[in-house]
């Protein structure tokens, strides 16, 4: 069935709603809080600038926490600024790419989550040393203690410098997973 076109505004308006509330969702996934999920979905299917104040008055969400979100997505690298000709008002708009946007959310995920557990596991590994233990070290259960924790270690920086080589560049990762899923 065809829309007419007196009714593709409310079309679109009923398919925007539902991205962003997708976006809402998917945000946990990402580790992002919904509201900062909320705004970027909306401009990413906006494709267009907004303003604070159409972010406000389409989400129904206050100054303070549309202008704290758009801080962080901006400082994500999510979400630019941008002006417009003879208008004072700041607008923002979303990366139109999703390779990058994957990237950098990737990125931003790496570094809040893997890297912690990466300098935890380091910690550990070298608090069960020989050198820092001494005579001990190789005794059950510090050496079994030791040998997991290194295990583990071992696999987790493989993990993050394969994940270094693919996020080194939104292109890189897209022609990797490309190469990874052709049927030649």
């Amino acid at each position: 069935m065809k829309t007419r076109a007196a009714d593709l505004p409310k079309l679109l308006e009923s398919v925007e709603d539902q991205f962003v509330e997708l976006w809402n969702n998917m945000g946990t996934l990402w580790g992002i809080s919904p509201t900062m999920a909320r705004i970027h979905g909306l401009l990413y299917i906006s494709g267009s600038a907004l303003s604070m104040d159409d972010i406000m008055a389409r989400l129904a969400i206050s100054r303070g926490n549309v202008s704290m979100n758009l801080s962080k997505l901006v400082e994500w690298g999510l979400v630019r600024r941008v002006h417009k000709k003879a208008d004072r008002k700041e607008y923002y708009e979303s990366l139109a790419d999703v390779w990058e946007m994957f990237t950098l959310v990737a990125n931003q995920r790496k570094r809040r989550e893997i890297d912690p557990i990466l300098t935890t596991l380091r910690r550990c590994r070298d608090e069960l040393t020989p050198e820092a233990i001494g005579g001990q070290a190789m005794k059950e259960p510090a050496r079994t203690r030791f040998q997991r924790v290194d295990d583990l270690l071992k696999l987790l920086t493989l993990l993050d410098s394969l994940s270094q080589r693919f996020f080194e560049s939104h292109k890189g990762l897209r022609e990797a997973v490309e190469m990874l899923t052709s049927e030649d």
